[in-house]
């Protein structure tokens, strides 16, 4: 499309030549004379000079310094996100119900729902409009999912889970299996029962092979626009506050209960029963013992504030040096008891 075509989809200030074709968005590395990228700082600029972009989504302090046509924005990767959209608008399967899919005679199927083949809807199951239900996914009797609900293949959905609406589920994705629960009696284990929820409110995106455990009893409750990335497990009775991303194989333990908009690293795990406040950001493999507060940086294992922990990594490869000069100096002591005197 025209630049000036972007550029008032987009809602942007434009500065430059709004006749320039434009064939899509590029990262800056990638950038051509007839591409779109973006920049954040300054530090990217050098790189930018040698690829001849055609255009750049900049903030205001760069937008007059890209030496291309510029598109002003307050938040360029965001703007970036949106113009892929625009390039690269979602696909989506025609409505119908695929002849092999298994819908049990009480389900309600929504207005223009997509079913895929081999897909499996349970007993009372309701399902609301513009569902695209890809192939090879079984919903148990008695779920719930709202409106604009896209789910990809070989997912599972099963009973006593409430899902609300705009929400994404990718492939593999286990949502409301059994609570890991057992109580030692008489030399064996018996079984707790997993008879309580998983409610999953809107706006939620949920990554492959994720899993979400129901409640033992009440709901393991994720909240609106909540964002989980591949092979994150919530285990019962968690509540995972709005907008809060967990990168991969993040874990939750039982009964956990994280604030908004907290942002956890890839690999972190969370015992049971703690309290996590708001606008909490946890490191990459962190493992996290106790409650923490809001607005809290944390790493490391057991989690401490991330200021501390990077001071104990950094001192880390001077250790065996200092260990070293540590022995030799009781060693001296030992010789010569008046050494270490004043």
């Amino acid at each position: 499309m025209k630049l000036s075509e972007l550029a008032e989809q987009l809602g942007l200030e434009l500065r430059g030549d709004g006749e320039l074709e434009i064939e899509g968005p590029a990262t800056i590395d990638q950038a051509g004379p007839s591409l779109v990228t973006f920049i954040i700082a300054r530090k990217y600029l050098g790189v930018l000079s040698e690829r001849r972009a055609g255009c750049v989504i900049a903030p205001p302090d760069l937008a007059g310094e890209v030496g291309c046509a510029a598109l002003v924005s307050t938040n360029p990767y965001a703007d970036f996100a949106r113009a892929m959209r625009l390039f690269f608008p979602v696909e989506k399967p025609a409505p119908g119900v695929h002849p092999s899919a298994q819908i049990a005679p009480d389900a309600v199927i929504g207005e223009d729902a997509a079913i895929g083949a081999c897909c499996v809807i349970g007993a009372r199951a309701r399902i609301g409009r513009n569902a695209v239900i890809h192939p090879h996914v079984t919903i148990y009797p008695g779920v719930t999912i709202g409106d604009d609900f896209l789910c990809h293949s070989q997912v599972s959905i099963r009973e006593r889970v409430e899902i609300g609406h705009r929400v994404t589920i990718h492939n593999g994705a286990v949502i409301g299996s059994e609570g890991f629960g057992f109580v030692e009696q008489g030399g064996t284990l018996v079984k707790i029962p997993q008879v309580g929820k998983v409610i999953i409110e809107d706006d939620v995106e949920i990554g492959a092979n994720a899993t979400i455990d129901r409640a033992t009893l009440g709901a393991t409750l994720i909240r609106h626009a909540v964002k989980l990335d591949n092979l994150v497990h919530i285990g019962h009775n968690c509540e995972v506050g709005e907008h809060s991303r967990f990168a991969a194989q993040t874990g939750l333990a039982g009964s956990v209960k994280v604030g908004r908009w907290c942002e956890f690293g890839g690999q972190t795990g969370c015992a049971d029963h703690i309290q996590i406040g708001d606008r909490v950001r946890v490191a990459a493999q962190s493992g996290i013992p106790n409650d923490v507060s809001g607005g809290s940086v944390i790493a490391g294992y057991p989690a401490i504030d991330i200021r501390r922990w990077r001071r104990m990594v950094a001192a880390l490869p001077r250790l065996p040096e200092v260990i070293r000069r540590l022995r030799a100096l009781e060693a001296r002591a030992e010789i010569d008891p008046g050494a270490d005197s004043c």
